[in-house]
C-alpha cells in the first residue's frame, strides 16, 4: 500500500512548486497547476497579457477577464489529490494509535467521519450518527480508507455539483449551448429555452463520455506516427553518426599516405566534419524535441481523457469536457514535423593531385544536375529567338527571355509554353522580376539610360526611371548592362559599365537610394539575398568579384577551362552557391561552373553550350540558361 501511494503520489505534485497540487487550474492543454503558481507566474513574466504559455509544453491559453482566478478549478484532481493525502495519513499510522478527535479520553480512533474530516473512537461514532445535524455523515473505519476503499468526500465549498448561484439548489442539468452544469433555478432565470439548451446531467455524461470516447483512437493514431517519427529521427542520426565516424577515417587514411606535405589540410577537413555534424546534429536534436514535446502532449492528453472517462463523477467529467475535446481536437489536426532524410548522407572524395596537395573534398549532399529541356530554335516566330541575351523567372511556373535581335522580351512557361511579348524599340540587354504584390518586369535596353518597368500581369508598360538624377541624365555618359533584385526588400540593382558603379533604387518609383563604386564591370548581376551580397561576372576582364553591401571586395572568382581564363557571363545564386555561365571565346565552348559563396570552385555542372549569356533559377528550382538560341532547362538529380 505504501509503494502504491509513493507511485501515485509523484504525479500530484504541481509543475510549478513541486509540492503537492493546492486549488489546481486546469489550462488549455489539460495541464493544471496549483492556483497561487499560476498567478506569480502569470504576473511576473505576463503580467497585463490575454494569454498565458504553458510552463511545461508552451501551448497558449487565453484567460477570461478575471485572469489566472477565473481559469477552471481541476476538481477531479483535487479529489484525488485529497483522497491520495488521507490514505497516506491513514497509511502511516498504521502501526501507531490514532487518538480520537473528538472526546477527551483518549480513546483509539478505528473510524473517520468523512464530512467532519476527523477521527473519532467508537463510543463516538455511536453518539456522532445519533445527532440530527450529523446522522447523516459518512463514517468509514480507517482500515477501508487504508485499503483504499472509500472515495473522499469534497468539502461543501469544493463541491462542483453544488450551484453557486442558488443556494441549496444541486445542478442537476446541462446547458449544451454555455457548457456548463446548472441547476433547476438556472434553466428559469440564466438558461431558458429556446436560447439555451439544456439535458439532464447523467444523459449529458453518457453523451459527452461517448464523445471522448470516440475521439481518443485520433489521438492513438497521432500517438503512434509521432513515436515513428522519433524513431526514424533518431535511426537517421545514428546512420549519420555511422557515416561521421567513416567519412573520417577515409579523411585519416588518405592523410596518412601524404602527412608530411598535408597536415594542415587534413586537421581542417576533420573539423569542419565535426563542424557538420554538430550542425546537422542540431537539427535532428531540434527535430526531436520537438516531437518528444508533440509526443508528451499527446500522451498527457490521452492519459488525462481516459482518467476522467474512467474515474470521474458526472459533474466532474461535465465540468472538465469542453477544455478537454477542444484540446484533443486540436491535436488531431497537428502535423508531425519530417526531418530531412538528405540530413545523413556525407562522403569524402579522395583528391588526386600529388604536386600542390590535394586531400580531397567533403561531400555533403549528392546532388548533380543535368539538362531535363531545350526551349525554342533560330528564327523569328513563336518558340525562336535570336541572341537570347537575359532570363529571369517571372511569375510562378514562368521565364521571360530577352531576344535581343528580335528586340522583344518573350514570356514562356518552364516548359516552352507561349505566353506573351513585350516588344521593344531597341534590343533587350537584361531582364529582372519583383516578386511582390504589384509584379513588376524590369527591363534595359541597349544604349538606353532608363530602367523599363512592365506590369506582369498583362505586359503594359508602367513607368521608367534613370539611374542618375533627372537634370543630369542629358550630361552623363552611362552604359546600362545588368540588372537583380534584392528579394528581401524589392531593391532594383543596376549595373554600369562605363561609370563602374551600381545604382540602387527603390521598387516603387525608381527613386535612387545609393551609388556603389566597383572594381569590376557589371556586365551580369546577382544578390545573395541571406548575406546582402553582390556577386559582379566582368564579362572580358575574366573575374568575378564578390562584394558586401558597400561595395568592397571580398573574394574574386578567375575561372578557367582546363587552365586557360575564360569570359565570365550571366551569373545567379542561392544558399546553395554561386552558379556561372563561363565559355572561351570559340561557339560550343561554354560551361556551367558552380562555386560555394565565397567563390571556391565546387563542379562544373555543364559543358559544350553553344553562345551563352544570362542564367536564372526558376521558380521550381531548375536552372534555365539562355544559350544564343534555346533556352537549356537544367534539373537536379
Amino acid at each position: 500500500m505504501a509503494a502504491a501511494l509513493q507511485n501515485i503520489s509523484s504525479h500530484l505534485n504541481c509543475g510549478i512548486c513541486r509540492d503537492r497540487y493546492t486549488q489546481p487550474k486546469i489550462l488549455d492543454c489539460v495541464h493544471s497547476f496549483c492556483q497561487k503558481c499560476l498567478e506569480q507566474y502569470y504576473t511576473s513574466r505576463y503580467g497585463g497579457q490575454p494569454k498565458i504559455p504553458c510552463p511545461v509544453c508552451r501551448r497558449e491559453t487565453v484567460l477570461p477577464e478575471t485572469r489566472i482566478q477565473g481559469l477552471k478549478t481541476n476538481f477531479h484532481l483535487m479529489g484525488i489529490v485529497e483522497e491520495v493525502s488521507l490514505q497516506e495519513k491513514v497509511a502511516c499510522s498504521e502501526n501507531t494509535k490514532v487518538i480520537c478527535e473528538i472526546c477527551d479520553e483518549g480513546n483509539e480512533a478505528m473510524h473517520r467521519c468523512l464530512d467532519c474530516a476527523q477521527n473519532i473512537c467508537p463510543n463516538c461514532r455511536k453518539t456522532h450518527l445519533r445527532f440530527a445535524a450529523t446522522s447523516n455523515h459518512t463514517v468509514a473505519t480507517l482500515e477501508d480508507i487504508r485499503q483504499g476503499k472509500v472515495t473522499v468526500k469534497k468539502t461543501p465549498e469544493e463541491d462542483e455539483s453544488k450551484c453557486h448561484k442558488h443556494k441549496g439548489e444541486v445542478k442537476r442539468f446541462y446547458c449544451e449551448t454555455c457548457e456548463e452544469l446548472i441547476c433547476r433555478d438556472c434553466t428559469v432565470v440564466d438558461h431558458r429555452e429556446p436560447k439555451h439548451h439544456y439535458i439532464d446531467s447523467g444523459e449529458a455524461s453518457c453523451k459527452y463520455k461517448q464523445s471522448l470516447k470516440e475521439t481518443l483512437p485520433n489521438v492513438t493514431t497521432g500517438i503512434k506516427i509521432l513515436q515513428k517519427a522519433l524513431a526514424t529521427s533518431s535511426q537517421a542520426k545514428q546512420k549519420f553518426t555511422q557515416n561521421v565516424t567513416k567519412t573520417v577515417k577515409a579523411v585519416k587514411d588518405k592523410a596518412d599516405k601524404m602527412r608530411a606535405e598535408i597536415t594542415t589540410q587534413e586537421t581542417k577537413m576533420i573539423e569542419e566534419i565535426k563542424q557538420l555534424q554538430q550542425d546537422r546534429s542540431r537539427t535532428y536534436d531540434k527535430h526531436q524535441e520537438t516531437v518528444t514535446m508533440m509526443l508528451q502532449s499527446k500522451q498527457h492528453s490521452f492519459s488525462t481523457a481516459q482518467d476522467v472517462i474512467n474515474t470521474a463523477s458526472d459533474s466532474d467529467l461535465l465540468s472538465l469536457y469542453p477544455i478537454i475535446s477542444k484540446d484533443l481536437k486540436s491535436l488531431k489536426s497537428q502535423n508531425t514535423p519530417q526531418i530531412d532524410p538528405k540530413l545523413s548522407y556525407l562522403s569524402f572524395v579522395p583528391g588526386q593531385k600529388i604536386g600542390d596537395i590535394n586531400l580531397g573534398k567533403l561531400e555533403v549532399e549528392a546532388v548533380k544536375w543535368e539538362m531535363c529541356r531545350e526551349i525554342g530554335k533560330m528564327g523569328s516566330g513563336r518558340g525562336e529567338f535570336k541572341l537570347a541575351r537575359d532570363i529571369t523567372a517571372t511569375q510562378p511556373g514562368e521565364i521571360a527571355v530577352a531576344d535581343s535581335l528580335n528586340r522583344r522580351v518573350v514570356i514562356c512557361s518552364n516548359e516552352g509554353q507561349h505566353k506573351g511579348t513585350i516588344p521593344l524599340k531597341l534590343h533587350p540587354r537584361a531582364v529582372a522580376a519583383i516578386h511582390n504584390p504589384e509584379q513588376r518586369l524590369l527591363v534595359l535596353e541597349e544604349g538606353s539610360k532608363y530602367v523599363k518597368v512592365f506590369n506582369m500581369k498583362d505586359n503594359t508598360l508602367v513607368k521608367q526611371f534613370p539611374t542618375v538624377p533627372k537634370h543630369q541624365v542629358d550630361k552623363t555618359e552611362m552604359n546600362l548592362q545588368s540588372l537583380a533584385v534584392k528579394n528581401s526588400t524589392c531593391t532594383i540593382v543596376v549595373g554600369d559599365i562605363k561609370r563602374m558603379v551600381w545604382t540602387e533604387h527603390k521598387p516603387t518609383d525608381g527613386e535612387i537610394l545609393r551609388t556603389i563604386p566597383v572594381q569590376t564591370p557589371p556586365w551580369y548581376l546577382a544578390v545573395d539575398d541571406d548575406t546582402d551580397r553582390v556577386v559582379i561576372s566582368g564579362g572580358d576582364t575574366k573575374k568575378v568579384d564578390i562584394a558586401d553591401s558597400k561595395g568592397k571586395t571580398n573574394a574574386t572568382i578567375r575561372p578557367n577551362i582546363n587552365g586557360k581564363p575564360v569570359k565570365c557571363l550571366g551569373v545567379c545564386c542561392d544558399s546553395s552557391g554561386i552558379y556561372l555561365a563561363v565559355q572561351q571565346g570559340v561557339f560550343g565552348t561554354g560551361h556551367i561552373h558552380h562555386y560555394d559563396l565565397d567563390g571556391r570552385f565546387l563542379d562544373c555542372l555543364a559543358q559544350g553550350l553553344c553562345d551563352l549569356c544570362g542564367i536564372t533559377f526558376t521558380s521550381n528550382g531548375q536552372l534555365a540558361v539562355a544559350d544564343n538560341i534555346s533556352i537549356k532547362m537544367y534539373n537536379k538529380v
